[in-house]
């Protein structure tokens, strides 16, 4: 039974005078969290648990990175590099500078911020529904870093994994999505846990065996299970640390037995996910996820169905876009790490792009949508992608879509 904590993911408020010569607030503010996160690693680990990873995530960059006296590249590199060098230091390989809230800086920033090396930032662009120009800017900006070769950070289009159109997010540990809540004070350092928990969500669903059950079971085992990591991070609270919550998502590993959609085919009402019975399934889990018993929660708080980071979903050939869209009405992420032809047209991206958002706002609910356009490569080809964060899987239709 596989149950870890996918992150630990701190929240911080950049600004500019951060990264003003002779100013030491930026690597207060990094030292700050690094010393949260090690020690919350620390105590979960003393506890019996795995963490996998510490985070930082930031402020939307547009606030601290590009001002109107620090705009040219060279100013942004400048800064990326002083920041990627912080973190270095501390060790911590994942940072999240927050989402775009400007078109011009979706189409120019984000493909600068994934190509600095070795891959340690992450980033998206905010798209509320309807925004058609917001959504042409991230699917440009989606097309640039596919064609981006410019490292093993890169290749193959692989920057994508780090890039996401993003709506109705806040307070989310995963990335790319992942950004400081926007009432985070100044002086605040905020966290949270989000967890990987596939093979735990097979065990559970077995046991259930049936949707009307689902409820029962993941608040009794899932509330036993999250109890202790809770009451740890409730003692990391103190003056300027802030404890937001566990995003309670079922979320895949590639172990085996780690797939999500797997355990979901353990209720008798699904017998292949994809197909008739998976949305009520899909709604059952989020409903019980979302309201177990003393758990602070955060996040997505749902289903989440990222296509390469789940064995059963890659290999099932009966699934779209659109199904999985659907599927996405009722739980969890959106339309994620999705393996599209690499001469995808920016229109179609963006009207992909436009759906997730559309379904994001119209329910109030974060989703996000992070597809892979494979250079060179056509729909039903298989994807040759070279990571441990991923397997590989068939490349989606977009006319399927």
């Amino acid at each position: 039974m596989a149950f870890r904590l996918r992150t630990i993911t701190a929240f911080v408020n950049l600004d500019p005078s951060d990264f003003d010569k002779g100013s030491s607030s930026l690597a207060e503010k990094i030292n700050t969290c690094s010393r949260l996160l090690r020690d919350g690693e620390s105590q979960m680990t003393a506890a019996g648990f795995e963490v996998q990873t510490i985070r930082i995530a930031t402020n939307p960059f547009g606030e601290w990175l590009v001002t109107k006296t620090s705009s040219s590249d060279e100013d942004v590199v400048n800064k990326l590099n002083t920041l990627n060098n912080l973190l270095s230091a501390c060790d911590i390989n994942f940072c999240s500078l927050g989402p775009s809230y400007d078109p011009k800086h979706t189409t120019t920033i984000c493909p600068q911020i994934l190509s600095i090396s070795p891959g340690r930032f992450s980033c998206s662009a905010n798209i509320n529904a309807g925004d058609i120009t917001a959504a042409l800017a991230a699917a440009k900006c989606i097309k640039s870093i596919s064609l981006n070769d410019g490292g093993k950070h890169l290749e193959g289009g692989l920057g994508n994994f780090r890039f996401a159109a993003a709506s109705c997010i806040d307070t989310v540990p995963f990335f790319p999505g992942a950004k400081a809540p926007k009432d985070l004070g100044k002086d605040i350092i905020a966290f949270a846990v989000g967890l990987e928990n596939g093979g735990f969500a097979r065990e559970l669903l077995h046991e259930a065996g049936s949707i009307e059950h689902v409820q029962i079971v993941i608040h009794d085992k899932m509330r036993k299970k999250l109890l202790p990591i809770q009451q740890i991070c409730v003692g990391l609270e103190s003056d300027g640390i802030q404890y937001l919550g566990i995003d309670t998502s079922l979320n895949p590993s590639l172990d085996d037995g780690g797939s999500v959609a797997e355990a979901i085919e353990c209720l008798d009402e699904v017998e292949v996910f994809g197909n008739p019975g998976t949305m009520a399934a899909a709604a059952a889990v989020t409903t019980a996820l979302q309201s177990i018993p003393d758990i602070q929660t955060t996040g997505y708080r749902g289903l989440m169905l990222p296509v390469l980071e789940d064995r059963r979903l890659a290999e099932l050939e009966t699934l779209t876009i659109q199904k999985l869209l659907c599927i996405s009405s009722v739980c969890g992420v959106g339309i994620d790490t999705v393996p599209i032809p690499g001469d995808v047209s920016e229109k179609s991206l963006a009207s992909i792009i436009l759906d997730v958002a559309a379904l994001a706002c119209r329910w109030n609910k974060p989703l996000s949508c992070r597809v892979f356009p494979v250079p060179s490569r056509l729909a039903g080809m298989d994807t040759t992608f070279d990571s441990p964060y991923m397997c590989n899987s068939t490349i989606y239709r977009i006319e399927d879509c």
